[in-house]
């Protein structure tokens, strides 16, 4: 007893969609590589939940390449993109991932050192470390001068 059988994909078996992995209302690339494309295919659409619309990716060189922006609401975590080539023959799928949006930080400790506190209040992490590099250094520096002691001494007959 023979199931229903799908027609072979009309892409070749390294085809592969890629979706860059991006945040909420911000645009990602596209990209979609196939070595069996269909030379009249001059674009490609892709199409995602996640998506504000598709995206139309063009060829260029070896592969497809567009941008799509994400929607502003869209959850973090998995999400799934398709593109349709071949004239609709062939469908395949791909699993990129969103970011969690990242509020908007009126933190003191942000990275610019010109808006850094001058009031002692960097994260003690960073402390911590600088002082065990120091700490680091300086026993190497003492091993170095210890070592170098023993070899200057003469050897007694």
């Amino acid at each position: 007893m023979a199931g229903p059988t799908s027609p072979p994909p009309q892409y070749a078996p390294s085809a592969t969609l890629n979706v860059d992995t991006g945040t909420p209302g911000h645009e990602v690339e596209a990209l979609w590589l196939d070595e069996w494309r269909d030379e009249n295919e001059k674009t490609v659409q892709v199409t995602s939940p996640a998506f504000e619309a598709p995206a139309t990716l063009t060829f260029s060189g070896r592969q497809y390449e567009g941008k799509a922006r994400l929607r502003p609401d869209v959850h973090p975590g998995q999400a799934q993109a398709r593109v349709v080539t071949h004239g609709g023959q062939a469908v395949k799928k791909a699993v990129f991932w969103i970011s969690p949006a990242k509020a908007p930080s009126n933190d003191s400790s942000s990275i610019d050192p010109a808006k850094a506190p001058s009031d002692g209040s960097r994260s003690p992490a960073w402390l911590i470390g600088g002082a065990l590099v120091v700490a680091g250094a300086g026993m190497a520096v003492v091993r170095l001068l210890v070592v170098r002691r023993r070899r200057k001494r003469p050897v007694a007959p």
